[in-house]
């Protein structure tokens, strides 16, 4: 942000303290100064001030639902341009710069999507952190980062492939059957996957029902999209293990064991209780 011709804040939501809790590589390096405190304060007022709940800002945030069902909670909006808001799925902090009554934005990540304006939701506020080049000028560790309230967004995509189906509470795992004349060559392992793998049918189908997976077909031949329950381990005592008033049943990931399971219908979660040895009660 240009400095010059702008008059010093007097009050704001940080104090030197408070922004060194923010940026404490920065402080380090470079310690954290007024001007500091005065860029921040006066940008966290330029950013809130700037917000609308009708039409989408630079820097607003996004809850995204793409039609594949992946979910990004914190997407970013760069611009709203003729009608069409530019969105970084997985964005890094922003840099920022004041532009007329609002700010502009240079953000990293990825990936990068256009999606129209006027079919974005607004759902609430919520703080998002930015950052631009402190008093020492773009070097190393040389931007401060600070935290303003924006607009929140949402957009789910009205024809998704999954139905129900989004990353926000299921999970999503991509497996390739392998051909059984190639599962020698495979490590012996019939499918593979995101962090899975089975050795038979029966492993994989065991799995399916374990996780109240339902199965898709992939992009390609043989290959299989399933969502399905997140896991959620705990190990404990073999006494507790025992005392669990839950099914036992076996567990195929990556090889076999057997384990307990509870289910949170709510968060789509199966949480295994497991122990390393099996435990058996005192006679």
């Amino acid at each position: 942000m240009n400095m010059e011709n702008q008059k010093p804040a007097q009050s704001g939501k940080y104090e030197i303290n408070s922004l060194i809790e923010m940026n404490d590589s920065y402080n380090n390096k470079h310690k954290v100064s007024q001007s500091d405190v005065d860029m921040a304060n006066m940008y966290v007022e330029l950013i809130e001030s700037s917000r609308s709940e009708v039409a989408p800002q630079a820097g607003d945030m996004l809850r995204y639902t793409d039609k594949h069902g992946s979910y990004y909670a914190h997407a970013h909006i760069e611009e709203n341009s003729d009608g069409i808001c530019n969105i970084c799925e997985n964005p890094y902090d922003p840099f920022i710069w004041s532009y007329g009554t609002g700010i502009k934005c240079s953000t990293s990540g990825g990936a990068w999507t256009g999606l129209p304006s006027g079919e974005l939701k607004y759902v609430g506020k919520q703080e998002k952190t930015f950052r631009d080049w402190g008093h020492c000028g773009a070097c190393a560790n040389g931007a401060i980062r600070f935290k303003a309230e924006v607009s929140v967004w949402e957009y789910v995509h009205p024809a998704p492939l999954y139905g129900e189906f989004t990353t926000e509470k299921w999970r999503k795992i991509y497996v390739t059957r392998i051909d059984e004349t190639n599962q020698k060559n495979n490590g012996g392992y019939l499918y593979t996957g995101d962090n899975v793998s089975f050795r038979t049918e029966e492993e994989f189908r065991k799995f399916i029902e374990t996780y109240k997976g339902t199965v898709f077909s992939g992009f390609w031949q043989n290959q299989y999209i399933i969502w399905c329950y997140k896991e959620e381990q705990k190990q404990v005592s073999q006494k507790e293990y025992y005392n669990l008033d839950l099914p036992l049943i076996t567990i195929y990931c990556n090889g076999q064991r057997s384990a307990k399971v509870k289910y949170d219908d709510d968060s789509k979660t199966a949480i295994v209780y497991f122990v390393m040895q099996s435990y058996t009660p005192d006679n």
